[in-house]
């Protein structure tokens, strides 16, 4: 049946046992916190069906709009399956726990402790009940597609990076903040070629709408409210797109600033500097949600998690690999050299 090569496909009864967990939290989370108030969901759904109807060059009418076309589906199938089920709280929440937990598996293997971790405390921390009480589920995905994107590169898949990157903007446009991934590419020349590709896909995605004539995403404002910019431009000042464009160049910035300091250093780098992008987003916008630590958290969940479910097993690992890397620093070790497969071992009274 296929509900059974479902199962075998997640992998261990445990593995399984957590996806069903993290499905049971997140309906849980849909049904005690229901509440529409401040979320935008509804309107992403009706504007995800404008999009889909004949009056789709009108999807962008109003600048209030700053979702992305995948965002508008993910509500409007949100909406959708709740109408014939659960309701739309409970279905959007097990979409985002359920997008989670299928990256983290990818992401740690079939590993449940690791899994659990993730799991309650992407619950916990109320990363979830957000996909639907706030209504951007794009904060869980575009971060998933960062993580991602942040493998490919380091497997040295450039285009499957940039077609990565450029999902990610096609929740939200912010989703172009992850381009700092790309420097984990080998070759600066493969990571200038994908940041091409995804942008130019990026623009394709939105180009159809700017070309149908009723397209006013870019004139939305945005009033300082309480955050870094306060400082500098005053409290309720006009926060206007051209000054995006500027924070943009600065998020980036630090963001590959991370990535190409660590790359070579440790594994964690396709974590920690998608967050450290999020982390420069979240400073320097004009207004400050909750919400907008999501990325963060996620990522740091899915980074301790081999730390904190399993640290004795994660030790042993760091453990094994102590002596490889201390080999590389004995006085008897030459490095590598072109056109050789391993260092070579010389005399310790010949210089190196």
């Amino acid at each position: 049946m296929p509900i059974f090569r479902l199962m075998r496909r997640l992998g261990s009864p445990g593995t399984v046992l957590v996806f069903a967990l993290g499905a049971a939290g997140a309906a849980a989370a849909g049904v005690l916190l229901p509440s529409a108030l401040f979320s935008d969901a509804h309107s992403f759904a009706e504007a995800g069906a404008t999009m889909l109807s004949p009056q789709w060059r009108h999807t962008y009418h109003d600048p209030w709009l700053q979702a992305g076309p995948f965002e508008l589906l993910v509500c409007l199938a949100g909406r959708t399956l709740g109408a014939v089920g659960p309701g739309t709280p409970v279905a959007l929440d097990a979409l985002g726990a359920l997008a989670l937990l299928g990256v983290a598996r990818h992401v740690l293997g079939d590993r449940w402790r690791e899994l659990l971790f993730v799991t309650v405390g992407s619950l916990g921390l109320g990363v979830i009940s957000d996909t639907f009480e706030i209504g951007h589920p794009a904060e869980l995905f575009v971060t998933l597609l960062w993580l991602l994107a942040a493998r490919a590169a380091r497997r040295d898949r450039a285009v499957a990076a940039a077609l990565l990157v450029r999902l990610s903007a096609g929740f939200e446009t912010w989703g172009l903040l992850g381009a700092p991934v790309l420097f984990l590419l080998p070759r600066l020349r493969s990571t200038v070629a994908a940041g091409a590709l995804a942008l130019a896909a990026a623009c394709a995605l939105y180009a159809p709408f700017a070309l149908g004539g009723d397209f006013h995403m870019f004139e939305l404002h945005w009033n300082v409210a309480g955050t870094l910019d306060a400082y500098v431009l005053g409290e309720g000042s006009a926060f206007t797109w051209p000054m995006r464009l500027a924070e943009s160049v600065i998020v980036v910035s630090v963001g590959s600033a991370v990535a190409v300091a660590l790359r070579r250093r440790t594994g964690a780098v396709t974590w920690v500097a998608p967050a450290a992008t999020s982390l420069s987003r979240v400073l320097l916008d004009p207004v400050r949600y909750g919400y907008y630590w999501d990325p963060a958290l996620v990522l740091m969940l899915v980074g301790f998690a081999l730390v904190v479910a399993s640290p004795r097993a994660y030790a042993l690992r760091l453990r094994a690999r102590l002596p490889a890397a201390a080999g590389r620093l004995e006085p008897g070790f030459r490095p590598r050299r072109k056109g050789s497969p391993r260092g070579e071992a010389v005399s310790a009274a010949r210089p190196l």
